[in-house]
């Protein structure tokens, strides 16, 4: 079963005569519990195509159903809703708010969805620990390593257990060897379960991917099986 349908996509930027075209017609599916990565150079609209599979952008042209449902049709504000209520990001730069705590940052989006503090504050325990920093609850981001960082933030996104985690560049502000580590932790939750959506431009980083996406001046241009 497919839980990413995404038909014709194309993204333009700007107006008038001066129009990019970063993506041009593509056709995209992702099945339940796949763990795919996008690969391209840098310009090919890798991470612009998973800013529209992931709802955080609206494509130009075309439909994106997410797990049946077709975001292109909802209202910016039932677009955050699902996003908040089904789907989960790692972004290059971490995204963590500098004066909250590990804890609290991963505690954030489950208050958003209404869980109470004391369930809050649990799940973010569990996710923290499943991502090896039992212990670091109370740190602030600038007493972390950005390897741990990043390792909060993928707590953070998968304490509210997304249908979907999209990781866009997760290891690019790290060094071979964070980077490493991450990538490892983000093939584990794929065993878990997890559907997965990943952009890199590092082929190594892969190896645990069902499948690999490659484009090139915003089309896809061939994919393998892992």
């Amino acid at each position: 079963m497919n839980i990413i349908e995404a038909t014709n996509i194309h993204r333009t930027f700007g107006k008038g005569a001066v129009v990019t075209h970063v993506l041009k017609g593509i056709d995209i599916s992702v099945k339940a519990g796949e763990y795919v990565a996008i690969m391209g150079k840098s310009g090919a609209g890798k991470s612009t195509l998973m800013y529209q599979l992931s709802a955080l952008d609206e494509p130009t042209e075309g439909d994106i159903f997410i797990d049946g449902e077709n975001v292109v049709e909802l209202s910016e504000r039932e677009r955050t809703e699902f996003r908040l209520n089904t789907l989960g990001y790692i972004f290059q730069d971490y995204a963590l708010v500098p004066d909250l705590s590990a804890r609290e940052n991963v505690m954030m989006p489950l208050l958003m969805r209404g869980m109470n503090w004391a369930k809050a504050e649990q799940a973010a325990d569990r996710a923290i620990d499943s991502v090896g920093l039992i212990g670091k609850y109370h740190n602030l981001p600038a007493e972390l390593s950005g390897g741990e960082q990043q390792r909060v933030a993928i707590a953070r996104a998968v304490a509210s257990e997304p249908k979907i985690l999209f990781a866009d560049e997760p290891t690019a502000n790290l060094d071979s060897i964070s980077g490493k580590q991450v990538i490892d932790l983000i093939g584990e939750i794929h065993k878990r379960g997890q559907t997965i959506v990943m952009v890199t431009h590092e082929e190594e980083y892969t190896a645990d991917a069902d499948r690999i996406i490659y484009m090139e001046d915003g089309k896809i241009v061939n994919e393998k099986k892992n």
